[in-house]
């Protein structure tokens, strides 16, 4: 799916896996993105971002852009990037 494509928070989404590669679980992008108080490190920019939004409605575009092959887990079912054949 092109970029543009993306809502503003599908895109901070995919720009969060990007930038921290293998480093949140699906709940935790949702809690890290709403601010969740159960979040312990605040020091992420993006932290707090969709303070607007529900965590389950943010972990929902997490389920979403995994089934549609935006994003995908590592062995450790952290997120991570998806790569294709055009990105190397």
């Amino acid at each position: 799916m092109p970029p543009y494509s993306l809502t503003p928070l599908q895109q901070a989404i995919l720009d969060a896996v990007r930038q921290y590669p293998g480093r949140f679980s699906r709940s935790g992008l949702a809690k890290m993105l709403v601010g969740a108080k159960s979040w312990q490190d605040t020091s992420f920019p993006e932290y707090g971002r969709f303070s607007q939004h529900r965590r389950k409605d943010v972990g929902y575009q997490v389920e979403v852009m995994l089934q549609q092959g935006q994003l995908q887990l590592d062995g450790r079912d952290c997120l991570i990037p998806v790569v294709s054949a055009d990105d190397g």
